[in-house]
C-alpha cells in the first residue's frame, strides 16, 4: 500500500481566559513547507501523519453521506432523462 505524508501545520493561540490552546491552520505535503512555516516563529509547529494513497475509499462514510450520494446520482438521472 502507498501512503502520503500530510503535514499538519499548527500555531499557539490564546483565547479570551487566558488559555493557551493549538490550533490547525493549514496542511501541505512539502516536508519543507512545513519546517518553514515552523521556522517563522516559536509558536508555529507541525504534526506528521501518514495517509493512504486511496484514503476517499478507505475512509468510513456515515449513512447520511451514503444516502445524499444515492440522492445526487438520482437526480442527475432524472436530469439525464429529462433532457432526452
Amino acid at each position: 500500500m502507498c501512503c502520503l505524508n500530510v503535514y499538519v501545520l499548527t500555531t499557539l493561540f490564546i483565547e479570551t481566559k487566558s488559555k493557551v490552546v493549538s490550533r490547525n491552520i493549514g496542511a501541505t505535503f512539502d516536508v519543507l513547507e512545513a519546517e518553514a512555516h515552523k521556522a517563522h516563529g516559536v509558536e508555529n509547529d507541525f504534526e506528521t501523519f501518514v495517509v493512504s494513497h486511496n484514503w476517499r475509499e478507505d475512509a468510513e462514510q456515515s449513512a447520511l453521506i451514503m444516502t445524499m450520494r444515492e440522492f445526487r446520482n438520482m437526480v442527475q438521472q432524472l436530469q439525464g432523462a429529462a433532457l432526452r
